[in-house]
């Protein structure tokens, strides 16, 4: 079958997160292996370069961020004449491919007949369930439903996630299961000193449930007081778990951090990960942890039995901070037990690899180019 030579990348709005870390080794792999990158988005140019590689060519997308319209939505806006442009122009031997779940990029590829592979990264079903906005999260899933059959493939990165993903979309063919091209190295497994500290990582929002974690260690905090609990990210809802803080009285055992470049030193001394997120697609953080030997206790949202294997003995509820504080006393009590948990799914890092689940996306996309 013969490759796309040319790989023209949707992503108009670049913010920081796990599908944007996915994508920039997606793209900066891809050119490794002698296919040109275009990519649609955002991003200014020193951004670019300090992201991608100079042979990744940009076709910048202007946004604008006021009281009335979001930078999102601006980006999107600006992007449909850019990639029609893009459209009129490209080679036969291009694929499309989303990093973003829009229909935009899906309408014109239709209607300019190329073939476009759109990523989906998140569990449609659960995202719908715990949206903020329940009337808008069911008008996305409609249009995630309808329009996902213009696509000519769709790229998913966990079991639960496509499992969602084909009721959503009435069992439509050409759903692919590909793990987040993730990791460039695995650490060796290491048991290691750690401090007494319980580690939260993740955007602060509703989906990323911390609220839950903060009850859970003031109930912990009671026969366990020489514990701090870390907190990193950042996001809409940091004053409000702030404020819970002070209601509890734990400002002097919950520490806040922004989100770093170095979040590895916190997974290198914490003694363990809280991961009580309500949905996802296939968590970064959770791979981290078990790439840094943290053990960790999660909700079985999407991607977790993915990572840590369905034989996994300490997931947790994600709405009883009293089951996770007995979750969490357990786990410290019996500490090795979950580190011999932890080193088995270390075992199985290399599903994560950059250049391994970069070549399966290649021969992804080159099985539909040749459809």
């Amino acid at each position: 079958m013969k490759k796309p030579n040319n790989i023209v990348i949707y992503y108009p709005s670049f913010e920081k997160g796990g599908a944007t870390i996915n994508l920039v080794n997606f793209a900066n792999e891809a050119v490794k292996k002698n296919i040109n990158i275009s990519l649609i988005s955002n991003i200014d140019n020193k951004n670019k370069k300090k992201f991608f590689s100079s042979k990744i060519k940009l076709h910048r997308v202007s946004s604008l961020n006021n009281s009335f319209l979001t930078k999102r939505f601006t980006s999107s806006l600006s992007s449909i004449f850019i990639l029609i442009s893009v459209l009129m122009s490209t080679k036969k031997n291009t694929m499309f491919l989303s990093f973003q779940t829009h229909i935009i990029p899906l309408i014109f590829c239709s209607i300019f007949r190329k073939h476009i592979v759109i990523r989906n990264s998140e569990d449609a079903i659960d995202a719908t369930k715990y949206a903020d906005n329940l009337f808008t999260a069911y008008i996305v899933l409609f249009l995630k439903s309808f329009f996902y059959f213009f696509s000519n493939g769709i790229i998913t990165n966990s079991i639960k996630s496509k499992n969602s993903l084909k009721k959503v979309t009435f069992n439509m063919k050409n759903i692919n299961l590909i793990y987040n091209p993730y990791l460039p190295k695995i650490l060796k497994f290491k048991k290691r000193k750690r401090q007494n500290v319980i580690l939260s990582v993740g955007r602060f929002c509703k989906q990323k449930n911390q609220s839950l974690i903060i009850k859970a260690f003031k109930i912990f905090l009671e026969s366990h007081k020489d514990f701090k609990l870390i907190l990193v990210g950042r996001g809409g809802d940091k004053n409000k778990l702030k404020n819970l803080v002070i209601n509890l009285n734990l400002q002097n055992q919950v520490i806040f951090k922004d989100w770093q470049t170095n979040v590895g030193k916190y997974y290198l001394t914490s003694k363990l990960l809280v991961f009580p997120s309500l949905y996802e697609g296939l968590p970064n953080t959770l791979i981290d942890a078990l790439n840094y030997s943290l053990p960790s206790l999660t909700t079985k949202c999407s991607g977790a039995e993915d990572i840590l294997s369905k034989k996994y003995q300490f997931f947790i509820q994600s709405s009883n901070a009293k089951n996770l504080s007995r979750k969490i006393s357990s786990t410290i009590k019996n500490y090795n037990q979950i580190l011999i948990s932890t080193r088995n799914a270390h075992k199985k890092l290399n599903r994560f690899l950059i250049s391994k689940q970069v070549s399966k996306y290649l021969n992804f996309l080159t099985f539909i180019s040749n459809k």
